[in-house]
């Protein structure tokens, strides 16, 4: 069906288009049925992108913790930081660190999917690191099961989602290797799972590194305990709709050289024109303006 043809096609997102014209159709249908999709390593088309952004991470986790990550060993340091257990530890606030990081958030393969859900007004949420090693007991028997959709504390979730998230794959997804799991077309009962439940239901999703996961922010997830040595490393990008609040601030962080080399998607993905929270006289501004 050409839709290019149609006359209607104005009212459609304009990321459909792009979604079309790189082959990313299929994953929406999956995202309809089972609330996730996986992107490959060839669909991403980068093959350094997955080095670049694995060689970043174990820099920065060794320099907030002073020890020398190791892949294959599962050698590792600690942080006290909010999600932090006996199984993992998270990064938080690093887009900064590295230009890779400004490439994943905007990537030509993921960033429309999420502004066809999302708008393309969306910003991103947050940026965070999981670092996990060989533990037997990882989330528990729950399996850390929980949906994205956190500002609904109550009551039925939209259907259409407010979140959307993708998980980047720096080393390969196993069962053994502590991968990611979803409860498959969950999202569609939107509403956040209750304590135990749907762990019956839950299946690794196993992919290798360099591939991405994209999910709805409905869809129950969370994790199998790792049991082989060695460290599992991910990164997620999470993107929330324009008029919602995002959980991470990224002002007075953005440079003028991330700006340069950069084009106006990134700047509206970081609020960087973001007139709102306000706190003098002038009244609404951005940011990157009231300090002058």
């Amino acid at each position: 069906m050409d839709a290019d043809r149609w006359h209607g096609t104005s009212t459609m997102p304009p990321a459909y288009k792009l979604i079309k014209e790189r082959g990313l159709d299929k994953h929406l249908t999956e995202l309809e049925a089972y609330g996730l999709t996986i992107l490959t390593p060839e669909e991403i088309g980068e093959p350094d992108l997955l080095e670049r952004t694995r060689e970043a991470v174990l820099r920065i986790a060794e320099a907030r913790t002073g020890v020398r990550h190791d892949i294959d060993t599962g050698a590792h340091g600690s942080m006290d930081v909010v999600g932090s257990n006996d199984s993992q530890y998270l990064l938080f606030s690093f887009l900064e660190e590295d230009p890779v990081f400004e490439e994943i958030i905007q990537h030509r393969m993921t960033l429309p999917i999420i502004d066809y859900y999302l708008g393309e007004d969306c910003q991103l949420s947050s940026l965070t690191c999981f670092i996990k090693w060989q533990n037997e007991q990882g989330y528990g028997p729950n399996l850390g099961l929980h949906n994205d959709s956190g500002l609904y504390r109550a009551g039925p979730l939209p259907g259409r989602p407010h979140v959307f998230n993708t998980n980047w794959i720096l080393t390969d997804y196993t069962l053994d290797n502590g991968a990611f799991c979803i409860v498959p077309g969950s999202h569609k009962l939107c509403r956040h799972p209750k304590p135990g439940e749907g762990v019956e239901d839950a299946v690794p999703v196993e992919a290798p590194a360099g591939s991405v996961l994209v999910f709805h922010g409905n869809v129950w997830h969370g994790a199998f305990p790792r049991k082989n040595p060695g460290l599992r490393l991910s990164i997620n990008a999470y993107y929330c709709g324009g008029h919602y609040r995002a959980q991470e601030s990224f002002r007075g962080r953005i440079s003028e050289a991330m700006v340069a080399r950069n084009g106006e998607r990134f700047q509206q993905l970081v609020g960087y024109d973001d007139i709102w929270g306000f706190s003098d006289a002038r009244g609404p501004m951005s940011w990157y303006k009231r300090a002058s």
